[in-house]
């Protein structure tokens, strides 16, 4: 006669936990909602570099003297350029410091030279006059990325290092031109907003200097 009574208060409990809009967190939705491992942090990882595919091989030897491959019109055979990519590594830590996923609207803003910029000012300060400009920079690209997509925000992370592996293509012609060796110098910021329990966000910013 006891086992009935048992049962009823477990029944009610799992009731309880499982009433829509309930503060849990629930997989498969962005609701950050009583979850404590929210991001407070963010940084572009050091990882962060400058990817160049690798060369397609020489086209092959044409054939010389009298033959049939003589009266062949010849093609284009110059192979094409590698491609150029940044690949940025994002990290986001939680209260506690460790690392953790995030959900938001992210937005990485690429910088490089500007000519009319003023110059001395720190490159980690907003130019006043300008808001896309830093210091001597001026915002060339801008990379919307929507972590919001649960299914696109699983494809970008890397479980091996913990960070959003981002590909950055369709770069500036300085970047793409650019020897291996040259002194490249590529700011990056990025900004996302992190959903909070009661319903707001918190902005997150970095910004680091790719260098290779």
């Amino acid at each position: 006669m006891l086992r009935p009574l048992l049962i009823l208060p477990l029944t009610l409990f799992l009731a309880a936990c499982n009433t829509p809009g309930s503060p849990g967190f629930r997989a498969g939705s962005v609701n950050t909602g009583g979850w404590p491992f929210v991001p407070t942090s963010m940084r572009i990882y050091p990882l962060t570099h400058i990817e160049r595919g690798s060369p397609p091989p020489a086209p092959p030897a044409q054939p010389t003297g009298p033959s049939p491959a003589d009266n062949i019109p010849p093609q284009d055979t110059t192979p094409k350029p590698a491609e150029v990519r940044i690949i940025a590594h994002l990290e986001f830590r939680d209260a506690w410091g460790d690392s953790t996923k995030a959900v938001g609207q992210l937005v990485i803003l690429l910088y490089g030279p500007n000519s009319t910029a003023a110059r001395g000012t720190p490159a980690s300060a907003r130019d006043g006059d300008n808001p896309d400009a830093f210091g001597s920079e001026a915002q060339q690209r801008r990379y919307d990325i929507d972590l919001t997509d649960l299914k696109r925000n699983a494809e970008l992370y890397d479980p091996a290092t913990r960070t959003y592996r981002i590909p950055l293509s369709g770069l500036p012609e300085w970047i793409v031109n650019s020897s291996p060796n040259s002194n490249l110098r590529i700011t990056l910021r990025a900004e996302v907003k992190s959903p909070r329990a009661d319903g707001s966000s918190v902005q997150l910013v970095d910004e680091y200097v790719v260098t290779k």
